[in-house]
C-alpha cells in the first residue's frame, strides 16, 4: 500500500510546507486537502483548525501532527479519532521569537512608542515620562514562558511565574495552583499569559483576575483568544484598573472589522504573529515524527491529551 502524508490547514497557505517538505530527502507521498485520493493511503495528517469529524475518514492513520504549538483546536474536535498520538511544533524560533515580541510589547509601552507615532502624525513635539515599573508574571513557565522570562531577566526585569505546579527555575519567583494565582500578579506592572488553552484556562483572564491586579498594569495576551474575557477586559480599561493591553490571539480569528478592540485607544492588536511557524523546521519536524512512527520509535513532542498540552 502507498501511505502519505495529508496537510489540511485553514488560515494558511498548506502550498509553503509542501514545498519545504518535498525538499526533505525521503518525504513520502504529500497530499494537500481536500484532494485526498484513497483514505486508506493517509497515516499522518498535518492539520491547523481541522473541520470538526474530518479525521474520522482515514482508517490507517498514525500521527496528527499540530501545525504549530498549540493544539486545542484539535482537542476541541469532539469526534476525534481514539487512540491517534497528537504532535506539536516546539522549536527555537518559536521560543525566540516570543520572546521578542514580550520584551518588544514592554518596551513599547513604557517607552511610549505608539504614543509618541500619534503624536507625530499630529505634528506635536510633547514628551510624556517613561514608566518606571520592572515587575513581570507570565502566566505559564513551558518552553515559552522560560524563555521569555530568561530574554527579560537579561534586561533587567524582576519575574515571577505562575504554574499548575510548582517550577524551580533560576531568577524566576514561581507561583502555583489555584491559591496563588492572585498573588502572583499583585506586584506586576505586566501581565504576560503564555498559558496552554485548557478547561481550567478559558477566560481565566477575567474581572476577579484584573482586581487582584495592581492598579494600572498592562496586559498582554500571546497564549490564546479564549483566554481572555474581552468585555471584562473592557470594563477593567474603563475603570483605570488596567492601563492597556496587547493582543495578539483572539477568540475569533481574523477578527471582526466591526469588533471594539480595533478601535480602542488603549488596546494595541497584532494579527496573531508573536511566534509564527517556521515551515522549514516544521517541515523536517514532521518527516522526523513520521521516520519515528515507521520505525516504532517514541515520537517527538507527543501531547499528553489529559494536560492538554
Amino acid at each position: 500500500m502507498s501511505m502519505a502524508i495529508l496537510i489540511l490547514l485553514n488560515q494558511t497557505n498548506p502550498a509553503v510546507l509542501e514545498k519545504h517538505m518535498k525538499s526533505l530527502d525521503g518525504c513520502p507521498e504529500l497530499r494537500i486537502y481536500p484532494d485526498v485520493g484513497d483514505v486508506a493511503d493517509i497515516d499522518c495528517v498535518v492539520v491547523w483548525k481541522h473541520p470538526n469529524g474530518v479525521l474520522n475518514q482515514f482508517p490507517n492513520l498514525k500521527i496528527i501532527a499540530s501545525h504549530g504549538a498549540g493544539i486545542e483546536n484539535i482537542l476541541s474536535d469532539p469526534a476525534l479519532p481514539e487512540g491517534v498520538p497528537i504532535t506539536r511544533f516546539v522549536d527555537a524560533t518559536l521560543s525566540d521569537q516570543m520572546a521578542e515580541y514580550v520584551l518588544a510589547s514592554i518596551l513599547n509601552q513604557r517607552l511610549h512608542i505608539t504614543h509618541y507615532r500619534e503624536l507625530q502624525a499630529a505634528s506635536q513635539w510633547r514628551s510624556v515620562d517613561i514608566i518606571k515599573g520592572r515587575n513581570v508574571t507570565i502566566l505559564g513557565l513551558g518552553e515559552l514562558g522560560t524563555v521569555t522570562a530568561a530574554l527579560l531577566n537579561q534586561n533587567g526585569y524582576k519575574i515571577s511565574g505562575w504554574s499548575r505546579s510548582e517550577k524551580q527555575l533560576d531568577g524566576i519567583k514561581s507561583y502555583y495552583g489555584d491559591d496563588q494565582l492572585k498573588s502572583s500578579v499583585a506586584d506586576a506592572d505586566f501581565i504576560v499569559c503564555l498559558l496552554p488553552l485548557t478547561a481550567a484556562t478559558k477566560h481565566i483572564l477575567n474581572s476577579d483576575l484584573f482586581s487582584a491586579m495592581k492598579k494600572g498594569s498592562y496586559l498582554i495576551n500571546v497564549g490564546r483568544g479564549d483566554h481572555l474575557n474581552e468585555n471584562d477586559l473592557m470594563d477593567a480599561l474603563y475603570s483605570e484598573q488596567l492601563s492597556g493591553a496587547m493582543l495578539d490571539v483572539f477568540s475569533v480569528e481574523p477578527m471582526p472589522e466591526d469588533h471594539p478592540f480595533w478601535h480602542h485607544p488603549k488596546i494595541h492588536v497584532t494579527p496573531h504573529i508573536s511566534s509564527p511557524t517556521d515551515k522549514a523546521r516544521l517541515a523536517k519536524s514532521i518527516l522526523d515524527n513520521y521516520n519515528r512512527m515507521k520505525r516504532g520509535e517514541p515520537l517527538l513532542n507527543q501531547v499528553d491529551p489529559k494536560k492538554s498540552y
